[in-house]
């Protein structure tokens, strides 16, 4: 009978990453060094283990040679290996195959599920959630069935979700699933985010927006941790970040790049709220915005979208929407982030102001966003 797995224990666990050379197995190390596992690398191809942070590397023929099964007996004595993984799905299923008819002589725990098996569950919730984004009619009494825009495909859906959640950050699939419905009757304009980070909800605002042909994306955010103020009281255990010399806020901004740089539309303004203003209204006498890395952009002057989520402390939150929700055009749509926020009430008490002015007329939470339409100013 094929032996028993062995129990997972953090303090003997041994594990095998052959091959070492797949795209796969980068994100394997880094969990099993976050979980202090030890690992053994081993390659067919490579000379070496590279930048592979393995603790040990080890050489092995390739699976097709007959002389592999006696060199990967040895590797697994001499290294006390307890465990394999194989993200190759030949390699996966030789080894699957040696326990299954070798038992007393391999004696390890193989890790599942196979290859293959593996990217269609890494790939089924995105399918999945597109599934639920292309079903329902959200948008029911919002506009006039024939102004509204048709929703994506679900091919498209479930890209945008697996790139959104790609990209560090805190907006959830809630708000990613009101951003594109509401994307299907914006009127055109630009569309400004106040508080950008890695750039999670700036790309799917980019995209969105040039799917639909609204306008160009600008970002704003200082993207330095020194202009940042405190978030009040309720927030001390973000606050204390401030302080955080480990936080290296030009790192932050690179991921920010690597986010929307394949977006032709999206543009960023490097200033704090009140700063950036100016440099908005430079960029509507001259019709554009030129961000370097990701060149020039045109600017409209009225904002399709606003999305504040910047400091989130009251003052904070009320002076961004003062700054920026005059650009707003008719039927635009402001959106509070973090409405519902278990760290303050600032985004909370702004957006309870605004629900009962006439100046919008209507508003829902998709995720802990809140959005809400804009009437008419005229």
């Amino acid at each position: 009978m094929p032996a028993e797995p062995a129990s997972l224990d953090m303090n003997k666990t041994k594990i095998l990453i052959f091959p070492l050379d797949i795209d796969d197995a980068d994100t394997f190390i880094r969990v099993a060094n976050a979980l202090d596992i030890e690992t053994v690398g081993a390659s067919s191809a490579m000379a070496g283990p590279g930048e592979k942070a393995v603790d040990h590397f080890i050489r092995l023929p390739f699976v097709t040679d007959p002389a592999f099964d006696q060199a990967l007996q040895r590797a697994l004595d001499q290294h006390a290996v307890t465990t394999a993984y194989a993200p190759h799905q030949g390699v996966w299923r030789h080894l699957d195959t040696l326990l299954k008819i070798q038992p007393d002589r391999f004696r390890f725990t193989l890790c599942r599920p196979d290859p293959f098996s593996a990217t269609q569950q890494r790939f089924a919730p995105h399918e999945a959630w597109a599934a639920l984004a292309s079903s329902g009619t959200p948008l029911a009494g919002l506009a006039e069935p024939q102004a509204i825009r048709p929703p994506l495909s679900p091919a498209r859906y479930s890209a945008l979700h697996r790139q959104f959640l790609s990209i560090p950050g805190d907006s959830d699939v809630g708000k990613l699933r009101a951003l594109c419905d509401i994307a299907r009757l914006l009127p055109p304009g630009d569309l400004l985010e106040v508080g950008c980070l890695y750039g999670r909800s700036a790309f799917a605002l980019g995209y969105l927006a040039s799917r639909y042909t609204l306008g160009s994306v600008i970002c704003v955010d200082p993207w330095n941790t020194a202009e940042l103020t405190d978030q009040g009281a309720a927030a001390a255990i973000i606050n204390a970040e401030l302080a955080n010399t480990d936080i290296d806020s030009e790192k932050i901004f690179r991921v920010f790049l690597n986010a929307v740089a394949l977006l032709e539309n999206v543009g960023y303004i490097r200033k704090t709220s009140e700063n950036a203003q100016g440099e908005y209204e430079a960029a509507i006498r001259s019709g554009a915005l030129h961000s370097p890395e990701l060149g020039s952009i045109p600017i409209g002057g009225q904002l399709s979208l606003l999305h504040i989520d910047a400091n989130h402390r009251y003052d904070h939150v009320r002076r961004d929407v003062e700054i920026w929700s005059p650009y707003l055009a008719a039927g635009g749509w402001l959106l509070l982030d973090d409405y519902v926020w278990a760290f303050g009430d600032g985004p909370r008490r702004v957006g309870d102001e605004l629900l009962s002015s006439p100046l919008y007329d209507s508003a829902f939470v998709g995720g802990d966003t809140l959005f809400l339409r804009r009437t008419d100013v005229n």
